[in-house]
């Protein structure tokens, strides 16, 4: 096992480790979130048929002339057909989305007419293919709807469901378990007794995975007893394929999960990586499972929960490699001074005049303030030996 790895030595190690989950078939509304295993193709034209623009009258384009007296011979509405031939100086009354009639090449708009009895007076002329959506418009049969490896959004469930696909091949998402440690730790409900904390962290985390789409499928807490600890992540690993846990990963007496992962049947990878807050943090496998071992300090483990266990999921649902996708913004406020370290600050990112700011929200320092997550939407990097960044300085930021 390594330890005290630098960040992208820590993702390179993730990235070896961690393989995308199998492929299933869903259907199309539960793809939504999911991650495609292969690219989509249209089997269909889109729209499957010429149809009419707007309300109006299907007619030749070159009947279109002004005070032209035309003959309505039949109406259509969306859904239906006209078995009506149109022929010279002949209309037929169309609504929209109604495919056009045989013989006809535009549809001139309601209000361009002077209605007469069963005809039609002339008041605009008209190209050919006017207000007409021609087959195929949209989407030709063939077309690449969707790449491989993307993350589907509502945009990309409609594309597909117009195309009439009802069921995709998708990666299988991930069965997340989450195991807190220490005596110290009471969950809510209980009245807090002198020397114990409420088990913030696992509040804080598994509501950050439900917010991201995930579910967390087993929770459990297991007092400071590596044995325990080992004898439940050993359980877990035979259903799941993520375990996080909290606690138990620095260098005291009671930092266990080292000890832990040693009486399961798994191996460890790294523990430490040198940045700041985070840097207590134990990476292992154990059976197929992933574990990703956080510290019990609330603003710690959300950071490195957002640079190693999001970053994992996202590879295990799918996507083709473990990436920090970072941004560039404008400093829109504040100090931050030069650092010796790799370090990670809490911040506010918005657009302002069509440029992107981003204002520092961590005022207090430590790895226990969890109020530092409040308000804030994105991560602030400062890379170890970074010059001193002042109002107007452009910083990298990574988006929550």
């Amino acid at each position: 096992m390594r330890s005290f790895v630098s960040l992208d030595e820590a993702i390179d190690i993730l990235n070896e480790k961690v393989k995308s989950l199998e492929v299933e078939e869903v259907d199309l509304l539960k793809g939504l979130n999911r991650i495609t295993s292969e690219s989509i193709y249209s089997p269909i034209n889109n729209p499957p048929f010429n149809k009419s623009a707007m309300d109006g009258y299907a007619l030749r384009a070159e009947d279109s002339f002004i005070n032209n007296k035309v003959k309505v011979i039949d109406k259509v509405f969306a859904g239906g057909i006209s078995s009506n031939f149109i022929s010279k100086n002949t209309a037929i009354k169309i609504m929209t989305g109604a495919p056009i009639p045989e013989g006809a090449n535009a549809v001139i708009k309601q209000e361009d007419i002077i209605q007469e009895g069963n005809h039609i007076i002339i008041r605009k002329e008209i190209k050919e293919k006017e207000n007409i959506c021609i087959k195929g418009e949209d989407i030709t049969l063939g077309d690449l709807l969707i790449n491989s490896n993307k993350k589907l959004d509502y945009a990309d469930i409609g594309i597909l469901a117009s195309a009439g696909i009802s069921k995709i091949k998708v990666f299988k998402k991930p069965k997340i378990g989450f195991i807190s440690t220490g005596d110290e730790v009471m969950d809510l409900g209980n009245e807090l007794s002198e020397g114990k904390i409420y088990n913030s962290n696992k509040y804080s985390i598994i509501s950050r995975l439900l917010e991201l789409g995930y579910e967390v499928n087993k929770i459990h807490h297991v007092n400071d007893d590596y044995n325990e600890i080992g004898k439940f992540i050993e359980e877990f690993s035979k259903d799941l394929d993520l375990i996080i846990t909290t606690g138990g990963v620095s260098v005291g007496e009671k930092d266990l999960l080292k000890a832990a992962i040693n009486v399961t049947t798994g191996e460890s990878f790294f523990w430490k990586i040198m940045i700041k807050p985070g840097s207590a943090v134990l990476f292992s496998k154990v059976n197929n499972s992933i574990v990703i071992s956080l510290s019990g300090n609330p603003t710690a483990a959300l950071t490195t929960f957002e640079l190693l266990v999001k970053t994992s999921l996202e590879k295990l649902s799918g996507l083709s490699e473990i990436k920090i996708r970072r941004e560039e913004a404008i400093l829109a406020e504040g100090l931050i001074k030069k650092a010796f370290k790799h370090r990670f600050l809490r911040g506010y990112y918005k657009i302002e005049n069509s440029k992107q700011y981003v204002y520092i929200t961590q005022k207090k320092s430590g790895n226990g303030i969890l109020s530092s997550a409040v308000n804030s939407n994105c991560i602030i990097e400062i890379t170890a030996n970074n010059e001193e960044k002042v109002q107007g300085d452009l910083v990298k930021i990574i988006k929550l």
